[in-house]
């Protein structure tokens, strides 16, 4: 570029002398502001998401509206490039050498032809003197349908040192086969999964293993649209590293001050709080009494179909098994009744005989070997014997000399459910 970017771009100086800058496009006034972003174990602003905000006389303007202004593909990259030297000149004036990061986006048209419009981004990065690992590139996850194209925008910003950001993930067609092969430094979950997480509980209970699937494909994960503190708390729930909404700080033309931290870790209190009295640990007061008699009657030569009767009594009570330390089931399971059991479990059937079968790589087995004479308890999951959603509470135990788990499987409802 032989002139700044100031100049190639024309920006204009803010009346307030603050250094801060805006832009005139087709009659548009192009400004910028930003949101924060918060890692919720530190408790702190990590960074900023660069958003263009436009007026026109005295209407404001959203981005879409700005955007389908550039019609032409020239257009089109001006008016990114245009975007994103805007936020970087601001953002510059404006932080006082932290070293947070700056999100910005990319118009996805952009990462497909940009590179015929002559370098740009790292004499970006050069003329403000920007490390480029203080940059996060957002690109829209599911809008590129170049497979080739989308691997080679990523691998360009990964080159020149900035993190790159999956956005939107969970909208639309998005796949998890994009994360495995793209390997982003950070995914950003739509707003519309917490969203959903707040109307379906079986939602709710998922996603904390969607993300813990993208913590082990090696990224960070990001939930944007927070806008309430029940949806902070599902944040709170899921094990996510970073959020951004305006529950925790609105899009403004200044740095927003980081006040939040009081704010996060009363989220953290309330979380505290609730998980110690859960469904789970209300799930263990109400069984854990009876399974310790089965045990303690079983351990006194009383046999597993006597020691387990008055555990299978109780409500919502599926069956019991023993399983050797390779896993595997020692007799049939005990059943809590054999007549509603065959009718509800009836498609299933070629399944429901465990005599045999071996459950090795079932957490409750790992889980129990692992902490013997400790009671284990599993998250809820889909039982194999009856197609239904259960819980299973296990222990390792001696029996007869030798090591054994006695297990215990109990239905598990959609509603996070408390035993009467």
């Amino acid at each position: 570029m032989t002139s700044t970017i100031s100049e190639t771009f024309f920006f204009t100086e803010e009346p307030d002398a603050s250094g801060k800058v805006f832009s005139l496009y087709q009659g548009m006034e192009l400004r910028s502001a930003f949101q924060p972003i918060y890692s919720l174990s530190h408790c702190r602003i990590v960074g900023y998401e660069g958003l263009l905000r436009a007026s026109k006389g005295l209407t404001n303007l959203s981005p879409y509206q700005i955007f389908s202004q550039a019609r032409e593909e020239a257009s089109i990259v001006h008016l990114d490039r245009l975007s994103r030297a805007l936020h970087m000149h601001n953002y510059c004036k404006m932080q006082h050498g932290e070293a947070n990061w700056l999100f910005l986006n990319v118009d996805p048209r952009v990462i497909v032809q940009g590179k015929y419009y002559g370098s740009f981004f790292q004499e970006l990065l050069e003329q403000y003197q920007v490390p480029p690992e203080q940059v996060v590139v957002e690109i829209i996850e599911g809008a590129i349908d170049d497979e080739i194209q989308l691997s080679e925008s990523v691998g360009f910003y990964k080159d020149l040192g900035c993190l790159v950001a999956i956005d939107d993930f969970g909208a639309g067609q998005s796949n998890f086969e994009r994360i495995w092969r793209l390997a982003p430094d950070i995914v950003k979950l739509d707003r519309s999964m917490i969203v959903q997480a707040m109307q379906k509980p079986m939602v709710r209970r998922l996603l904390p293993g969607i993300v813990s699937l993208i913590h082990e494909a090696g990224s960070l994960v990001l939930i944007e649209g927070i806008e309430t503190a029940e949806e902070a708390m599902i944040a709170i729930e899921t094990d996510v590293d970073l959020v951004q909404g305006n529950y925790f700080g609105m899009p403004d033309f200044q740095l927003c001050l980081d006040e939040q931290a009081k704010r996060i870790a009363d989220l953290f209190h309330r979380y505290q709080q609730s998980s110690s009295w859960d469904v789970s640990q209300k799930c263990l007061d109400f069984y854990g009494q009876a399974f310790m008699q089965a045990v303690r009657k079983m351990q006194s030569g009383i046999t597993p179909e006597g020691a387990c009767q008055a555990l299978l009594e109780l409500d919502r009570a599926d069956r019991c098994y023993i399983l050797d330390q390779q896993g595997v089931q020692l007799g049939s399971s005990l059943l809590k009744n054999h007549a509603a059991a065959a009718k509800s479990t009836r498609r299933y059937q070629p399944l429901a005989e465990g005599d045999g079968a071996i459950w090795l790589r079932r957490p409750y087995l790992r889980r129990a070997l692992q902490n013997p004479g400790s009671l284990q308890m599993t998250r809820p999951y889909l039982s194999i014997a009856t197609g239904q959603l259960c819980v299973t509470l296990s222990m390792a135990i001696v029996l007869n000399g030798q090591i054994a788990v006695l297990c215990f499987d109990i239905h598990w409802h959609e509603e996070m459910f408390v035993p009467k």
